[in-house]
């Protein structure tokens, strides 16, 4: 049975009676190379930085061994799991577990006790304290790129974040580990492959370029974060950059001519009476059977089930919806009727720019619930 070893609460927790982040561990003692179970509870979601650390952790990332930490992506449920390799800390113990958030925040940490490391006394904990400064700055932060590409197609989008290190202690810093991630909203959830810093004697300064690849379709503001530890105070640092699919509405204004003279024409086409035994499937597609399929595809890309995307449109719209509505509007069976607000909402639900929903699905199929139909290529629109 696990032992629960809970991390700190907040004061708003012993006030209300409701637990906050908590950190428990699967064992109270443990030797170099166990590995050790670390589960979290009541965290805000995003991605949480786990440590060993000595000296209680007093020092931050300077205390823990930062080569064998660990980083887990906590669910909008709260929870997170990860497991860590113990080794002998940089300093001794007291030896903790730490978790903290990797954009910032206070850490959480859970006692240890490791086999074979020394535990420091009082005066040599002070005496630690009192080391000389071991601080980094960052500036310069800056985000390049941006010009024609697959990006305007609603492609993925390649861009180059620049930012410069000093070291501002009085100390060198060698290889301070450096967490990168990027994506939408404040705290994004891509990790990024970050240099190497090197050593940085005190007063010196190094300028770095990381490439960063926002995967398709790329749209909307994206947030890049940054963070150095293993010195006694992490510096973080934000950057922002945006991308639209600008040649859409383009592509736009010709697919949608061209798909209204290919229903006009397939109408004044001779009607054939089918054979009872064999359906006819249509090849071409209306406007409303066009979003519909589009709004098939997205959601399978987005991975959505019908039910996560039927909350979404309730959340959005106010109308209660359920995965059944979700379900006859891709098959539309009779044609559902779009209006403007469901297409909108649909837009915001699958995150997706509203022309998406438009262009001519190449590519794959339009599903009926009869039947099956490809269908036709228009011409001007790019494969999604």
């Amino acid at each position: 049975m696990k032992a629960l070893l809970a991390g700190t609460f907040a004061l708003p927790s012993l006030l209300f009676g409701a637990p906050g982040p908590s950190v428990e561990i699967d064992r109270a003692e443990a030797k170099p190379g166990d590995t050790v179970t670390v589960d979290l509870a009541a965290w805000p979601a995003g991605n949480v930085l786990i440590e060993l650390c000595g000296n209680g952790g007093e020092r931050g990332s300077a205390d823990c061994a930062v080569a064998a930490a660990a980083t887990t992506f906590v669910t909008g449920q709260g929870r997170g799991t990860a497991m860590i390799t113990v080794v002998k800390p940089p300093i001794g113990c007291p030896c903790v577990v730490s978790a903290r958030p990797v954009s910032g925040g206070r850490a959480r940490t859970v006692p240890l006790k490791i086999e074979g490391v020394p535990v420091l006394t009082a005066a040599q904990r002070r005496t630690v304290s009192a080391g000389p400064a071991r601080d980094l700055t960052v500036s310069g932060v800056r985000v390049s790129g941006g010009g024609p590409s697959a990006a305007w197609f609603a492609g993925p989008a390649e861009r180059t974040v620049t930012f410069t290190v000093r070291n501002t202690g009085a100390a060198p810093v060698t290889d301070p580990p450096l967490t990168l991630a990027a994506g939408r909203g404040a705290e994004p959830t891509g990790i990024l492959d970050a240099p190497k810093i090197g050593t940085l004697a005190p007063g010196e300064e190094r300028t770095y370029e990381v490439d960063v690849t926002l995967p398709g379709p790329a749209f909307g503001r994206y947030t890049v974060v940054g963070e150095l530890t293993g010195v006694d105070r992490p510096a973080r640092f934000t950057a922002h950059t945006s991308s639209y699919p600008w040649a859409l509405p383009a592509l736009l204004a010709l697919a949608v001519p061209a798909t209204v003279v290919r229903e006009l024409t397939s109408k004044r086409r001779p009607v054939r009476r089918p054979v009872p035994a064999e359906p006819v499937a249509r090849t071409a597609a209306g406007m409303n059977e066009i979003v519909a399929a589009n709004i098939r595809q997205w959601r399978l890309v987005r991975d959505l089930p019908r039910t996560a995307l039927a909350e979404k449109l309730t959340s959005l719209t106010g109308t209660a919806w359920t995965a059944d509505q979700i379900e006859r509007a891709e098959t539309f069976t009779p044609p559902r009727r779009f209006d403007a607000d469901e297409l909108h909402a649909f837009s915001r639900a699958l995150d997706v720019p509203l022309p998406a929903l438009f262009l001519s699905p190449t590519g794959y199929k339009i599903f009926r619930a009869d039947v099956e139909a490809d269908v036709e290529d228009a011409g001007t629109a790019p494969t999604i």
